[in-house]
Order: structure tokens, then sequence, then C-alpha cells
């Protein structure tokens, strides 16, 4: 830890510390002695060839909206961030700089999508921990890594905390369950460093902006700027630390115990807006519970609002299968534990498809397969569907064959290897 004699960096007597990239893709970048001034990130650097292009590390944090005007007010400007030599850097900052010790995560984003569960947590902090980890590429199966936990959090353009505290309540507690010590700062701390026109020098700065990353190269693949931190080199099991520390808070300390005994979850959402027809649902619980009687599988069939926040993770980490018709209570997928059978079934009106939780799924290990009533189709195959919401997507009445469901069901648990490598054939529709 820093000593209170650690705050000062001062180059009277040598050279400026010079700003490295330690790592980047579009809209995901590391950057380590990196300045602030007015609010500004400042680049300090002899050449400043080896550094992205400003709008490929940054953007001016305002909100998406449709329209060439609107789009260009997300371009970055040098109140965002700038390249600078060090004579520049001298001449601006003079002969110190405050430390900012540790590691900083910075999300650059506007409040319009913090506040979500979905697109927190499976979007910006997973693609924040997953930049982060590229640094450790030794992450092992249980989880060690030699990564120091970031420090603080970021939120420049948020104006409080509320801004990203989701409706469901997670994010607060996965933050807080991942990163005990992690502090945060919002805009009026972003502001009262500004004032005091002073420089400060951050160890290391991860930096994210949900508009930056809709620039990378062929983001349209995936449409989820995850993904596109995702690119960057990573352990295998580079989720496992996030996922372990999230798990044990929600058991007290303590991880779900191995078992032989296959869990399915259906998470319900009757009497919601996106549902199935009640003749569907009525099918696939009947269905279910046959395969429970019949090969002794334990199945819940849950409404996750019954739950409190931590009963919803642990379930999650307990369960093999995790189904439901296409909605925020599937990024519980990201605390299941990867294993041959592990998947995610997600059910869509007919000829509808949407990659939300396809992505992380693949990212985080977890088989997806999609449902359009009595047809499955594996999302991963380069056979997926493409994106598509037609008329009804998001209506209630979605049909859905439960016997159709049980049966993938059934081989994802008893033959899962043959079947993600054999898939692209039983029972599989394509949108025309």
């Amino acid at each position: 830890m820093p000593k209170v004699t650690d705050n000062w960096v001062d180059w009277s007597y040598g050279e400026i510390p010079k700003t490295t990239l330690s790592a980047h893709v579009t809209g995901w970048t590391i950057l380590d002695n990196v300045y602030v001034l007015n609010g500004s990130f400042h680049i300090v650097t002899d050449d400043p060839t080896a550094f992205p292009f400003l709008r490929e590390m940054i953007s001016s944090g305002y909100e998406m909206k449709n329209g060439k005007a609107e789009v260009d007010k997300q371009e970055p400007t040098e109140n965002d961030m700038v390249i600078i030599d060090p004579q520049e850097a001298t001449r601006r900052f003079g002969q110190y700089a405050s430390r900012v010790a540790g590691v900083s995560f910075v999300s650059n984003d506007p409040p319009q999508f913090s506040g979500h569960y979905y697109h927190f947590t499976a979007e910006i902090f997973l693609g924040l921990w997953r930049t982060y980890s590229t640094l450790d590429q030794d992450i092992t199966a249980d989880g060690k890594t030699s990564l120091p936990a970031p420090t603080r959090l970021i939120m420049p353009h948020c104006p409080h905390d509320r801004n990203w505290h989701d409706k469901a309540g997670i994010n607060h507690i996965v933050l807080r369950a991942a990163f005990p010590s992690l502090t945060f700062e919002y805009m009026s701390d972003w502001e009262e460093r500004a004032l005091t026109g002073r420089p400060v020098i951050m160890d290391r700065v991860v930096l994210t902006g949900r508009t930056t990353a809709h620039r990378a190269k062929n983001f349209s693949i995936d449409d989820k700027i995850g993904a596109v931190a995702c690119r960057l080199p990573a352990s295998p099991h580079w989720w496992t630390p996030i996922r372990r520390n999230v798990v044990a808070f929600a058991g007290a300390g303590k991880l779900p115990p191995p078992t032989e005994r296959p869990v399915i979850t259906y998470i319900s959402r009757q009497g919601r807006g996106r549902s199935l027809d009640p003749k569907s649902h009525e099918s696939l619980v009947k269905a279910l519970r046959e395969l429970e009687s019949k090969y002794g599988y334990e199945v819940n069939i849950v409404v996750m609002e019954k739950f409190t926040k931590l009963e919803q993770i642990w379930l999650a980490a307990r369960t093999t299968i995790l189904i439901g018709v296409h909605g925020n209570g599937l990024t519980s997928l990201l605390w299941m534990q990867p294993n041959p059978s592990a998947t995610v079934i997600e059910i869509f009106f007919a000829n509808g498809f949407a990659s939300d939780y396809q992505v992380p799924a693949r990212d985080v290990g977890i088989e997806h397969y999609g449902v359009w009533n009595d047809h499955y189709f594996r999302s991963m195959s380069e056979h997926k569907p493409k994106r598509h919401q037609p008329r009804g997507f998001h209506d209630k009445g979605i049909l859905a064959h439960g016997p159709t469901i049980a049966e993938l069901c059934l081989q994802r648990i008893m033959q899962p290897e043959r079947l993600a490598s054999k898939m692209d054939g039983v029972k599989q529709v394509l949108p025309s």
C-alpha cells in the first residue's frame, strides 16, 4: 500500500514519467502513468504514434442518440483527452503531480445505460475486467491471479451512485462482492479534482466507453461492447476470480458443493410483459417435472423477484441449465459454473433473435441455445440466426413446446459434447 509520503511524483531533477499503453482494443484501453488536469486525460509521450487515435480510446460522454449531428457530439475533444510531449507536459503541469495510486477502472458512459443489470454488469463491468485480465494470462482454473484488485471505479458522467443502481438491485452487490475495498467516484468528484487546478498522475487506468467501443472494426458481428473487450488475449479462466468472489459472497464464504445431480432452473416471466403463452408455460413446466420424476434432476420453477438478490446469485451458481424467455433475468448466467453440460436455453418469439445473452454466455464459457416454439438451434455455431426483432418480439403469448425444450435439456445433460459438435441439424430452423 502507498505510504502517506507517496502522494507526490516530482521530476524536478529528472524526466517526467511517460505514459505507456499496456493493452488496447477500440473502446477498452489500459494506460499507465496517465495524467489528468482540468478533467482531461493527458497522455505524455515522445511518440504519439505508439497510441491509438483518441476516438478509439475515449468519447465525450454524450448520450447515444440517432442522427449525424447527435453522433458528432460523441467525438472527443481536448476537454476529454490530449496527447502531449514531455516539454509541453512540464509547461502545463510544472514539476510535480499528485499521485492517484492503484488501479482505476473508468467508465466514461453517461447514465443512459448504466442503471441496468445487463448493460452494467454483463457489458461494462465484464468488459473492464476482461480488459484488465489480459495482463495476467495465467489465471488458474480456481481463480488465482497475480492482479491486484482495482482501487476505485470512476464514472465522470454519472451525477450520483443511483445512476448505476439497477431496478433489480444487483449491480452494487456484484461490485461490492467482487471487490470489497472498491471505492466509487462520480461526476462531482471528477469536477472537484478539476477545480483544484492541479495535475494528478494515475498509476493505472482501465478505460472504457460505450460509444467508443461502438467504433470498433466489425462491431456489428456481435453488436455488444463486451465482445470487443473479449478480443483481447486472456486466460480461459479469466472470469473465474469474479464468479468465485460473487458466488462466495452470496454463499456467506462458501461455494456450491460439487454434485452429480443436474439442476434445471426455469425463470418464469408469467404476468410480465414479455412472457410465454399460458398453455406454453404449462407445457414447459409439465415437461420439466417429468424430467425430474424420471431422471431425478433438480428442477426449479422460479420467479426471480420472489428471491433475495443473494439467493438469485446462489441459485444461478448451482444451475446446470438455465431456461427463460429473452430478458434481464438471464444475466444470471454469469454466475453459472462452466462445465460440459452448462447451458442457457433462451426462448424467443418465432424467428426473432437477439445476442444479448448469447454473447456473454459464449465469453464466460457457457453454451447457448435458442428456441422457437418446437425448434431449437445452437447459437454458438456459424449458422446462428441474424439479429431480428419482429413485431411481437416483446409481447406476451410467446409459444414454446415444452417437450422440445425438455428433450434439449436431456441431450445437453446426457451427451453435451456430441450435441455441441453435431447440433447443426437436429430440429434446427434458420430464418429466411
